[in-house]
């Protein structure tokens, strides 16, 4: 899927186990919890021809910092490697990243140029107030998908997102 021109764009549903959703929050939580943003990758496989299926919550070796701009997550090259490396051997692909901000949920510049996941059509998530409220909060989470080199938009609204 990841040699297709459009990558992702041609799909209109994403499914998302309970599973992939609980191990993401229970990490943004536990790093939340001392002040510092979290960052998780999903994997998957298409299901279909129009839908995506998350079949994993991916935790890649990262470093929070904390700067005079903000809170920064950084996973250097090795480890995203490592990642795509495990994902290929299992036939599926990066399709999402997630990430936690300290108070409200929204694509901050350095959200949208230095992206982990770069496939298009592929999501990236931010979850509010470091999880501490998920998944009750889950419709003040900001979902965007990724249209072009550094153009997020918001997931329009014939994009299905479903929890199983």
């Amino acid at each position: 899927m990841s040699g297709v021109p459009n990558g992702l764009l041609a799909v209109r549903h994403f499914v998302i186990p309970t599973s992939v959703l609980h191990m993401t929050i229970d990490f943004l939580r536990e790093v939340g919890a001392s002040g510092a943003e979290g960052f998780v990758l999903w994997g998957g496989k298409p299901d279909g021809a129009m839908q995506f299926r998350y079949t994993r919550a991916i935790i890649p070796e990262q470093h929070a910092l904390k700067t005079e701009g903000g809170l920064l997550v950084v996973v250097d090259g090795d480890a995203l490697f490592k990642v795509n490396k495990d994902l290929y051997k299992q036939g599926e692909t990066l399709g999402a990243q997630v990430h936690s901000h300290p108070t409200s949920a929204y694509h901050s510049d350095t959200d949208d140029f230095y992206p982990l996941v770069t496939l298009l059509g592929a999501l990236s998530v931010v979850v509010p107030d470091f999880a501490r409220h998920a998944p009750r909060d889950l419709k003040v989470w900001a979902w965007y998908r990724l249209e072009g080199y550094g153009r997020w938009a918001p997931i329009p609204k014939d994009i299905r997102i479903t929890f199983e």
